[in-house]
């Protein structure tokens, strides 16, 4: 990690030096990815000791200040602020949830990768809704018959089990029990 300090209106000794890196050194622990830090330290009238710190991760930057009478409170309490912040930073990146390509993203890829061989996929068409009455096979066999659809759903009133009546090319009438 990079670490940069800059002293405004105060001369940044050794001991302040190794006690700021010492502490970011620390901070590197928690949070991951910290790539760069700088420091600000200033001393303004009235004993007010200001420490700004810009620290920059792999995907976002965070900032904090403290200001106290003492410049090793302002450092650490600074620094406590920002570790907070990437806590909460890292927190929020782990609890966001994680999906995969949805059905919708797959099926549309399946759909280019065939019109780029030159092929045409059948789309399926929603023609209406069937409501499957109760009903004995007998009875589902005359109502098939006298319609002019082609095919029967229906509950199965001995079973309960949908069922599939439909009119065979030979004239007759076919019957389709799935198994349970």
């Amino acid at each position: 990690m990079k670490v940069d300090i800059t002293g405004r209106h105060i001369e940044v000794t050794e001991p302040l030096r190794k006690f700021a890196t010492d502490r970011l050194e620390r901070l590197r622990g928690g949070a991951d990815g910290v790539m760069e830090a700088h420091l600000t330290l200033s001393v303004e009238k009235h004993q007010r000791h200001l420490a700004e710190i810009h620290v920059k991760t792999r995907h976002e930057t965070h900032n904090a200040h403290e200001v106290s009478t003492d410049m090793y409170t302002s450092i650490a309490a600074a620094i406590d602020k920002l570790e907070k912040q990437l806590l909460r930073s890292k927190g929020r990146t782990e609890s966001r949830k994680r999906r995969g390509q949805s059905i919708g993203v797959i099926a549309s890829s399946a759909i280019e990768a065939a019109a780029d061989l030159g092929e045409e996929i059948p789309q399926i068409v929603r023609t209406h809704q069937v409501a499957a009455k109760p009903l004995t096979l007998d009875e589902a066999a005359l109502e098939c018959d006298a319609s002019a659809a082609v095919f029967l759903v229906f509950r199965n009133a001995e079973t309960q089990r949908l069922n599939v009546v439909y009119k065979r090319n030979d004239g007759n009438i076919g019957w389709i029990d799935p198994e349970a």
